[in-house]
C-alpha cells in the first residue's frame, strides 16, 4: 500500500481525476443507481465545488498521485421538503461524497478528511452541518455519530431507509 501524500482542496484542473474516483466508488456502494450518467453535482463539478468560496472538495492523494479518498462540502440547498423545519433559518453546509478507496478504509482517512472539511466549514462561517446516509453502508452511521452528528429524521422508504443527520458547529 502506498503512503498517503497529501490532503488538499481540489482545483478545477484536477476535477476529472476526482470525478473518476467518485464514480468508481459510487458504483461499488450504490450498484442500484444508473452508472451511465453523472449525478448533478458531478456533472457541474466546478460550479458546485471549485468556483464558490462556500464549497469545496478535499481529496486524499497518495504518493503516485492516485486519489484514495474524498469529502465534499456545499451549502445545503433545501432539496428535501421533509427537512424544511430543520434548516430553513440556518447557514447549513451539506457533507457529500465522503468516499474512501476500499484498500484505505479503517485507517483513519475518513476522520482526517472530515476534520479538514470541519475546518473549512468553520472558516466559511457555517452554523450547522447536514448529511444523509443509509443503513446498508457498513459503518457509516456509527462513523458519523462518532463525529458528533445526531439523527434528525429516518425515512421509512423500503429500499433506501435514508437517515438524515446534522450537527451544530
Amino acid at each position: 500500500m502506498h503512503q498517503l501524500h497529501t490532503i488538499r482542496k481540489v482545483q478545477e484542473e484536477e476535477s476529472s481525476q476526482v470525478i473518476e474516483f467518485m464514480m468508481k466508488i459510487r458504483k461499488e456502494i450504490f450498484p442500484m443507481l444508473s452508472q451511465d450518467e453523472l449525478p448533478q453535482d458531478l456533472l457541474h463539478f466546478n460550479e458546485y465545488y471549485t468556483r464558490q468560496e462556500s464549497s469545496a472538495i478535499f481529496a486524499a492523494i497518495i504518493e503516485d498521485g492516485t486519489v484514495v479518498g474524498t469529502i465534499g462540502i456545499y451549502q445545503y440547498d433545501g432539496r428535501f421538503d421533509q427537512l424544511q423545519e430543520f434548516y430553513h433559518h440556518s447557514r447549513t453546509a451539506e457533507i457529500v461524497k465522503c468516499y474512501i478507496d476500499p484498500q484505505y478504509r479503517r485507517l483513519g482517512l475518513g476522520s482526517i478528511l472530515f476534520n479538514q472539511a470541519l475546518r473549512f466549514c468553520r472558516e466559511a462561517a457555517y452554523e450547522k452541518l447536514y448529511l444523509h446516509t443509509h443503513p446498508f453502508l457498513p459503518g457509516a452511521i456509527p462513523f458519523w455519530k462518532s463525529k458528533g452528528f445526531e439523527e434528525r429524521l429516518a425515512e421509512d422508504d423500503p429500499i433506501w431507509k435514508t437517515l438524515h443527520m446534522d450537527m451544530q458547529l
